[in-house]
């Protein structure tokens, strides 16, 4: 139903506005072709990573009991496994193939975009150079369980006052689909049920994705149980904390850990969100999940990037073009430089700067103009 839709929408735009249609055909062609051509700047510890999942597969291996470098649920190494059967298990044809897939889910969320929003912000997320990098460089695949999260947003809908539908009930199935590919939404079932009226009714918006989530181990629990509560569930990456260390005062560090933060202002923003449409809630989510998060590799940088499409401004400009910079001469990055340098830790703090500005421009301008008036207004005698 959905593709139909999709379909639908191509045509529409065929028909009534051609110079359009011809520009999103340009920017598709565009896109994919640079995510291909970063390719030829080689390849880091992720696709490294890939290689060893899929030796592993192609043995009949259970991959969490062996290895230590895969983190997440199953879909993605069972994907992996796939790709490289049809690649022959060539590492060339491979990486083609790998870079083929993620690039195939960045259109499906330029498509999503288009839809709900426009050209306009469709676009910029296809063009996007850290989108371009992450899909086409890093083979990173975080851009999977956003499209699955999008799409399972979208099949649940803006109704909350009843208990979840069958459609619903099948779009947080898909949600739990979303975190057994990589449990970046783990809280975002918490933000659904706050919307949700009735407790039975909240507590199956939080249960189900978490279900799905928990039985998609089941299969290969036996022999790797250790390995999967060790690099999954009490896995942690780089502990660089970049929010905390620039928002968190001196003084309650030694009382306050950077995870708690984090728990915390995905629990005030789910609050602060409860109003707003699932859809943007979900795109203001990412951002908070990675602006807030204890640890920031270079892959989480995409993440956002929904949010900052459609919410253009100086801040998300910004952000775009910090991140990039970062990604280019990052040692783990495309290093284009000699001198490698790090700017994740500013691309985060401009990132929360433009949550802040999305969501409270209008309070923030007021405030400023309230203040433009007293400086103006002279002094009485």
């Amino acid at each position: 139903m959905y593709l139909s839709r999709i379909i639908h929408c191509i045509n529409q735009q065929s028909k009534t506005n051609p110079g359009g249609f011809l520009w999103l055909w340009l920017v598709l062609v565009a896109g994919l072709a640079d995510r291909f051509a970063i390719g030829a700047f080689g390849h880091n510890f992720d696709f490294d990573s890939c290689r060893i999942i899929a030796d592993l597969m192609a043995r009949g291996e259970n991959v969490y009991a062996n290895t230590d470098r895969y983190n997440y649920g199953p879909v993605w190494f069972n994907l992996i496994h796939l790709l490289d059967m049809l690649a022959g298990h060539d590492p060339r044809i491979f990486r083609w193939l790998l870079t083929g897939v993620l690039s195939a889910v960045d259109v499906g969320i330029f498509f999503v975009l288009l839809r709900k929003f426009g050209g306009l912000a469709a676009t910029v997320f296809f063009l996007n150079p850290i989108s371009i990098i992450i899909t086409g460089y890093h083979n990173q695949f975080d851009n999977l369980a956003i499209l699955l999260g999008l799409w399972a947003v979208l099949l649940f809908g803006e109704e909350f006052e009843k208990p979840p539908s069958r459609r619903q009930f099948l779009a947080l199935i898909l949600l739990g689909l979303s975190l057994m590919t990589k449990h970046l939404l783990f809280a975002f079932p918490f933000w659904l049920a706050l919307k949700q009226k009735g407790f039975v009714s909240k507590c199956v918006v939080v249960l189900v994705p978490l279900a799905v989530f928990g039985l998609g181990f089941a299969p290969y629990w036996p022999g790797g149980g250790p390995g999967i509560v060790d690099n999954v569930f009490y896995y942690r990456s780089l502990d660089n904390h970049y929010f905390y260390n620039f928002f968190v005062p001196a003084v309650l560090q030694p009382v306050i850990s950077p995870q708690t933060v984090w728990f915390l202002m995905l629990g005030l923003f789910a609050f602060l969100c409860r109003k707003k449409t699932a859809l943007k809630s979900l795109l203001i989510y990412t951002v908070v999940l990675v602006a807030t998060s204890p640890a920031t590799n270079n892959q989480y940088l995409a993440i956002p990037l929904a949010f900052t499409a459609v919410f253009i401004n100086f801040f998300t400009v910004c952000y775009t073009l910090t991140a990039t910079y970062h990604l280019c001469v990052d040692a783990d990055g495309l290093h284009l430089l000699e001198k490698f340098g790090y700017y994740a830790d500013l691309a985060i703090y401009i990132l929360c700067f433009a949550l802040i500005w999305t969501l409270w421009r209008q309070n923030i301008l007021s405030f400023l103009q309230k203040c433009r008036k007293k400086i103006k207004k002279p002094a009485k005698g």
